[in-house]
């Protein structure tokens, strides 16, 4: 049997990610280049940002938390400032790195690092002296990589502005209180909380740690082609997001009860001396769904499925598990055209 929809949204959709450009991220309060230095005798007015030097050609970005900020230190000040993120000084063909600096590319939003001592002079397309080592912070979330994430150090906001039709948010590998999506041009406005109360007993309720869900999908943004402002609030500490897809979803049928998840583990074991031990990797999602197709939908169906074959997307098996929103790609898949109802059954296997 399907889903019942009175928790969530029981349809099996795929969402086949918009690429993310400068002219679509329009802005975030995640910095992605270095900023003016601090100075002691200047005066910062509330949402000023400085920076204060770090190792490896780093640099700490500092937002000022009050008017007439002068002589306070952002480093040992969290009364007046608040850090908002790490960034890497940007590439200067002039400049002389040591091994191991890191300089940014703000063309590409990539970051390199210093293969060598004394390296001046040398274009970042050097790859004697240059190594590609990801996106910077900010647009970690838009590399397809799971794990790497867009880190901030308290709450932080961005706005999407896409070229097309859009319906749909899915975030994964999440690190936050809640998510709030607003879309001013059609009143939409929702926040969702990753909390999760779903324990067993009363005693679990009150003396088990509080479990955070990861995996959360904003699916009824109203169809418009119009600015969608996101952000990501914490309790404590830090806001991170590993993946955000932004798209309008393709509907492939319904989710019927009896789908599984697992996990494809890349972990390995080591041996000394008799001695066997862990070496822990990333593992990523491995989920299995039968879903029903509606009558005479069976080659859409197909083709959708083709369509988004070997590709990276993300899936919304249902809303009722966080553990059915994946992104990855699709696996062994087979639409049946059947009298008797038959499920299609779908394979997804997600992405590290």
């Amino acid at each position: 049997m399907p889903f019942d929809d009175d928790k969530g949204n029981s349809d099996f959709r795929i969402v086949g990610p918009i690429h993310i450009t400068d002219a679509i991220l329009t802005s975030s309060t995640v910095p992605e280049v270095s900023v003016t230095a601090w100075a002691s005798g200047t005066t910062y007015a509330t949402g000023n940002r400085t920076g204060v030097a770090g190792t490896k050609n780093s640099q700490v970005v500092y937002e000022s938390l009050q008017n007439g900020n002068t002589n306070h230190n952002p480093a040992s000040s969290p009364t007046w400032w608040k850090a908002v993120g790490t960034v890497y000084f940007t590439y200067a063909g002039g400049s002389t790195y040591a091994l191991g600096d890191i300089v940014t590319d703000p063309a590409s939003h990539t970051l390199y690092e210093s293969q060598a001592a004394g390296n001046t002079g040398h274009a970042l397309t050097d790859t004697a002296y240059w190594l590609p080592i990801g996106n910077t912070n900010r647009w970690a979330m838009f590399d397809k990589a799971v794990q790497t994430q867009t880190i901030s150090p308290s709450a932080f906001t961005m706005t999407l502005t896409p070229d097309t039709v859009v319906n749909t948010m899915v975030a994964l590998n999440v690190q936050a209180q809640s998510i709030r999506v607003v879309q001013a041009a059609s009143g939409y406005d929702k926040t969702q909380p990753l909390t999760s109360h779903n324990v067993l007993n009363w005693y679990d309720y009150w003396y088990q740690p509080l479990l955070m869900k990861t995996d959360i999908a904003f699916d009824d943004i109203p169809p418009y082609i119009a600015p969608i402002e996101i952000t990501l609030t914490p309790s404590a500490g830090a806001a991170a997001v590993g993946v955000m897809v932004l798209s309008k979803y393709n509907k492939i049928g319904l989710t019927r009860w009896d789908f599984t998840g697992g996990v494809l583990s890349y972990s390995t074991t080591t041996e000394t001396k008799g001695v066997i031990r862990m070496v822990k990797r990333p593992s990523a999602k491995k989920l299995n769904f039968e879903v029903f197709i509606d009558v005479g939908y069976a080659d859409e169906a197909y083709r959708l499925l083709t369509k988004w074959t070997d590709t990276e997307i993300a899936i919304i098996g249902t809303t009722d598990y966080s553990m059915a929103i994946a992104y990855g790609y699709l696996g062994q898949w087979q639409v049946p055209v059947s009298i008797n109802n038959k499920p299609a059954s779908i394979e997804f296997r997600g992405l590290t």
